[in-house]
């Protein structure tokens, strides 16, 4: 196993392989910052490129792209109040606290800094027990993706925890809202009200940008008395005072990094329902309760930590079984199977050369 890893860095750090990393981290970072613009469509753009690539940069280029745009959806939510792609809409008010506080270089530090760490445990745990978890992931039936969804629903209200009857009536107001469209298994239009094109449901990223950016615009509109406020410190060192983050929450980016590398390797999860599982917990269990949604960097810590080791969760039903794990992944086994690897339990009864490359590509994330 040792020489195989070792075998798998060596080609992973290939000068043309760097370069493409690169290529893909600035075109993720670019994706992800734009409000709207998903990791999902980052991948999906990509996937012509990789046409003309061999299988190690072309799984290095999505992977790269997609662990980026998750983390720079990050910085509009920060700045503006209006999350870059879903998996950041979790802690969005966090992060846009603390830069009214002037705090902005911490909250994107964080951000940055966990999402790595996350990563890195997500694809540690996905090189050592992917047979494992993903065994683990398919004994899950209708039941326990029952209570999943239930207990992530329900952060809504751990998150509101002072006001507990408005946080209730936004999670009924969302239920409301996804229940536009097709219904399962009889796909029998529900509150379409003729409409062809509500058949396929409110679009998460509509409804997102106009849950964060339009309210904001309607909030100035209704109180004109308060004056616009505008920070205009300068964002310094964004891993000024990291170290100390990691010394003072270490249960917390683990129990993040565990979280998201679990939810992640369920079929159909994803990083968006690990954030907010995550920062609902970390809430739950805070020794300061209060200070969430003031500007408190201990959610951003553990949701930061949870989103990225989901993306390397979701690669493990992905690689053993063929199953993907999120909306990116189902991308991906399409260009692997472009490229004449068929994912699921062949992959690892194949020659060391093909099981070697897809063990460098999945260490890529961070």
């Amino acid at each position: 196993m040792s020489a195989a890893w070792a075998q798998a860095f060596s080609m992973v750090f290939e000068p043309y392989n760097i370069l493409v990393i690169l290529g893909a981290s600035l075109y993720g970072l670019f994706v992800g910052a734009v409000p709207g613009l998903t990791a999902t469509m980052a991948t999906a753009l990509l996937v012509p490129v990789t046409f003309f690539m061999a299988p190690i940069p072309a799984i290095a280029a999505i992977v790269s792209a997609t662990a980026m745009a998750i983390f720079s959806g990050d910085i509009p939510g920060c700045l503006l109040r209006m999350p870059g792609t879903p998996a950041s809409a979790a802690y969005t008010d966090e992060a846009y606290a603390m830069t009214r506080k002037g705090q902005a270089e911490v909250a994107l530090g964080a951000g940055l800094v966990f999402s790595a760490v996350g990563g890195l445990f997500g694809t540690a745990v996905l090189m050592v027990a992917a047979p494992t978890l993903a065994e683990f992931a398919l004994n899950f039936s209708s039941f326990e993706y029952f209570w999943l969804v239930l207990m992530g629903l329900t952060c809504a209200v751990f998150i509101s925890s002072e006001r507990p009857l408005k946080g209730m009536a936004s999670l009924f107001a969302g239920l409301l809202i996804a229940c536009v469209g097709l219904g399962n298994p009889a796909a029998f239009p529900r509150f379409t009200f003729g409409n062809v094109e509500m058949m396929g449901g409110i679009g998460l990223i509509p409804l997102m940008i106009g849950m964060f950016a339009v309210s904001e615009i309607i909030r100035f509109v209704v109180n004109m008395e308060p004056e616009l406020e505008i920070v205009e410190r300068p964002i310094g060192n964004v891993f000024k005072g990291m170290w100390g983050l990691a010394v003072k929450y270490p249960q917390q980016i683990l129990r993040g990094s565990v979280l998201g590398t679990l939810v992640g390797a369920l079929p159909g999860a994803g990083a968006d329902i690990a954030a907010w599982m995550s920062y609902g917990i970390s809430k739950k269990f805070s020794k300061e309760p209060e200070k969430f949604g003031t500007g408190h960097v201990e959610g951003i810590v553990e949701s930061g930590s949870a989103n990225n080791s989901a993306l390397a969760g979701a690669w493990i039903p992905a690689l053993v079984f063929g199953i993907p794990g999120d909306s990116i992944t189902a991308i991906v086994i399409g260009v692997l199977y472009m490229k004449n690897m068929n994912p699921g339990p062949s992959l690892f009864t194949r020659t060391r050369r093909t099981s070697t490359r897809f063990s460098c590509c999945s260490s890529s994330p961070t």
